[in-house]
């Protein structure tokens, strides 16, 4: 059985360099597969103007991608649990190759028919391998567990650096070879993922297993207080936790690619060039990304609801600042803040869910709490385009901020007596 510390007072339990291997091995895989995902934001919209002539359905592709993720989530995660963490992660490469060669050769054809069947299979990858949060936590006790999920996290921040390099060479390859930049650069994303099956080769053993048996990695945790089970709560007590982890991160997640989604508006109202746009984009990214380590650290030390709590706050101001659209920077500064906001709320809430799942329903429970943000993810975006439309950005921001205040109740009503332990 897992066992738990009985008191913060116990100096921090190493990390063992077996974990710390395998960590920083699922850290690149998410670098490496990031890059390819970050060609949806980027081309995406273009491809669809470019297969169908016609702007009106420019935001189907991120729609049919979240989709996809929202749909097979649960059923990955069940997966996982019943054979392992790394299973997910091999499904989940194969199939962002193969999703990838569909979008590239739809675009070389013109299909709109495989591009749309191309997004659905990557987008089904792409959610397969979400499912390393969840390796990653296996690994940890719940002391350092934050801090685990924390360190894969990263690696989308190396994957965003990638993705452009990856366009380069798309772009030098085109003028050589005479052919679509936007269709080279997905047929290079198979190139790029399959060196990504030898670092999960090497992931041993599957962190499924290690969460089994953890005090065997861990003999100084165990030897911090007597044995208990990990989800060791009453069933309301323990429901009300998840609740409240599910609803914390969902509504975070929506709230970020709403006013993510608006922001380029905003900014082009404005006249802001491109490369402002883009700059602009970037703090976004480096707010979502570069600050994971430090803020789960601070999960593992203060607790999982005080961070869920500030990045809901920082969140907020973050909405409001883009909403009063005064002028660059004001904004820009907003988008920093929801991504950073929302950086402490969904890191910390996906460690919560974690803290009272036993390894077994693992990826299942995060299956859930992906499906939920990938259908909101999907309708929110929607909504705030009515909110602009119909009032203005000022609603919007407003709208935005308002929204962090949801989870509040369930969150007040989860009772932390110190990091990780809901006892």
């Amino acid at each position: 059985m897992s066992v738990q510390p009985s008191s913060q007072a116990h100096p921090e339990v190493p990390i063992p360099p077996l974990v710390k291997k395998n960590t920083w091995l699922l850290a690149i895989t998410q670098a490496i597969n990031g890059a390819g995902m970050q060609l949806v934001p980027a081309f995406g919209a273009i491809q669809v103007v470019m297969l169908l002539g016609s702007a009106t359905f420019a935001g189907l592709a991120t729609s049919l991608l979240a989709l996809a993720r929202a749909l097979t989530a649960y059923f990955v995660g069940r997966m996982t649990d019943r054979r392992g963490r790394k299973a997910g992660l091999y499904l989940g490469l194969w199939l962002s190759m193969v999703g990838a060669l569909l979008i590239g050769t739809a675009t070389l054809l013109g299909s709109f028919v495989l591009f749309c069947m191309g997004v659905l299979v990557f987008g089904t990858g792409v959610g397969a391998i979400q499912q390393m949060r969840v390796a990653a936590a296996d690994m940890y006790p719940p002391s350092r567990r934050a801090e685990g999920l924390s360190l894969v996290v990263m690696g989308s921040l190396l994957g965003a650096g990638l993705s452009p390099l990856l366009v380069w060479l798309a772009e030098r390859l085109s003028l050589a070879l005479g052919t679509s930049e936007i269709a080279l650069a997905w047929l290079l994303v198979p190139l790029l993922i399959l060196p990504s099956f030898g670092l999960v080769w090497r992931i041993r053993p599957d962190p499924k297993q290690m969460a089994l048996e953890l005090e065997r990695y861990y003999p100084a945790w165990a030897l911090q207080g007597p044995a208990q089970t990990t989800p060791n709560l009453k069933h309301n007590h323990q429901t009300g936790v998840r609740v409240a982890a599910i609803l914390s991160a969902v509504t975070v997640q929506g709230q970020m690619v709403m006013m993510m989604s608006m922001t380029a508006l905003a900014l082009k109202a404005l006249d802001c060039s491109l490369s402002q746009i883009s700059f602009s984009v970037a703090l976004h990214v480096m707010g979502m990304f570069a600050f994971s380590w430090p803020l789960g650290r601070l999960a593992d030390h203060i607790g999982r609801k005080p961070v869920v709590l500030a990045g809901l706050g920082v969140a907020g101001l973050g909405a409001l600042l883009v909403g009063l659209g005064g002028g660059y920077w004001l904004i820009t500064a907003g988008t920093f803040l929801v991504g950073l906001g929302w950086s402490g709320a969904f890191l910390a809430s996906n460690t919560m869910l974690t803290d009272i799942t036993p390894p077994t329903q693992r990826g299942q429970a995060i299956g859930v709490l992906d499906f939920w943000s990938n259908a909101v993810g999907m309708t929110l975006p929607i909504l705030g385009g009515f909110i602009v439309e119909g009032f203005d950005l000022r609603v919007l921001g407003f709208f935005g901020a308002l929204l962090m205040l949801v989870p509040l109740y369930r969150l007040a009503r989860v009772q932390e007596q110190r990091p990780g332990d809901y006892r």
